[in-house]
């Protein structure tokens, strides 16, 4: 196992999620870091014929075992669903050719079943999703989900479809959060400020986190424990929204500055700095991850250019 997927062991073994309650509070978007980490290290793949470092990947089977005897419509739905949850982050990429030393992602629908009865409709799906590389099935682990649906205007209740399709997107939520940071949302808490500065939470609330910062870094008076808190969060938020890491070095020094006058002692700014930080540590991962993973996706582009050429 590589520094790297060490320290994100670290990162999900500390995690910590603390409520808010009182003041203003936001919304600001957030990573969860993968449940099954310790798994990572099997999905490593090294080719130095393609990248000097590690990357991880798998290749997605095509086919779904079970779909044909349940809906039909369950097998799309699952492929594009692990499509779109990976390349949320690209932590884990997909890779289109495969390879004999790869990592392959199979899934099979272990349970489904669908019952309807006039105002009521009940939906129980079960998936077993595989890692294996080769012989060694390194992850088989399964997820269920039930949806049930009432309604005396029939008009109203979903399709089958539909609530398969929320199913589906809930049980490969599960399998994905387990190995890979997937995009969530924290709260972050305000706490008091001078009556000049009484609209920054009104301009945080509207998300106009620019206008906010603004009014905050043109104050005159006394900047103490609660003003480079609050800046800290507005900056964590401005930045989260576009994962800009330049902004979120400036929240990281505010945050640093709230403790340095008393933050420590204060339960609230000692929690919100410790999700900020595991989120901060986790971006910067995911991001170097990405950029890893890039070569592969660079190369199997190149081998396509390639192939496509041969037909002109």
């Amino acid at each position: 196992m590589n520094k790297f997927i060490s320290s994100i062991l670290v990162l999900s073994a500390g995690l910590f999620i603390l409520g808010c309650a009182g003041g203003t509070q936001i919304v600001i978007p957030s990573y969860t870091a993968p449940k099954e980490v310790a798994k990572l290290s099997k999905i490593e793949t090294r080719d130095e014929f393609i990248s000097d470092g590690t990357y991880l990947a798998l290749w997605l089977n095509p086919k779904v075992d079970g779909s044909k005897q349940t809906n039909p419509k369950l097998q799309t739905m699952l492929l594009d669903n692990v499509k779109a949850r990976l390349t949320e982050t690209n932590f884990v990429t997909i890779d289109p050719l495969g390879a004999d030393n790869g990592v392959a992602l199979n899934m099979k629908i272990s349970n489904y079943s669908y019952e309807s009865f006039g105002e009521k409709i009940n939906l129980a799906l079960e998936v077993t999703f595989i890692l294996s590389r080769g012989t060694d099935e390194f992850l088989v682990k399964t997820y269920k989900d039930r949806k049930n649906r009432q309604s005396k205007d029939l008009s109203k209740l979903p399709t089958e479809n539909e609530l398969a399709s929320e199913a589906v997107s809930k049980v490969v939520k599960y399998f994905i959060s387990d190995i890979s940071p997937l995009k969530t949302n924290q709260l972050r808490e305000f706490k008091s400020l001078p009556q000049e500065l009484t609209h920054v939470t009104e301009y945080a609330a509207r998300k106009n986190y620019k206008g906010a910062i603004k009014l905050m870094e043109n104050f005159q008076g006394d900047k103490d424990m609660n003003f480079h808190y609050d800046l800290a969060i507005l900056y964590e938020a401005e930045a989260s929204v576009n994962e800009d890491l330049k902004l979120l070095k400036y929240a990281q020094s505010n945050y640093e500055k709230a403790m340095q006058l008393g933050g420590f002692n204060d339960a609230l700014v000692v929690s919100a700095k410790a999700r900020f930080d595991n989120f901060y540590d986790l971006l910067n991962k995911t991001k170097k991850q990405d950029k890893a993973n890039q070569a592969l996706r660079d190369d199997r582009d190149s081998m396509a250019g390639s192939s496509d050429s041969e037909y002109k």
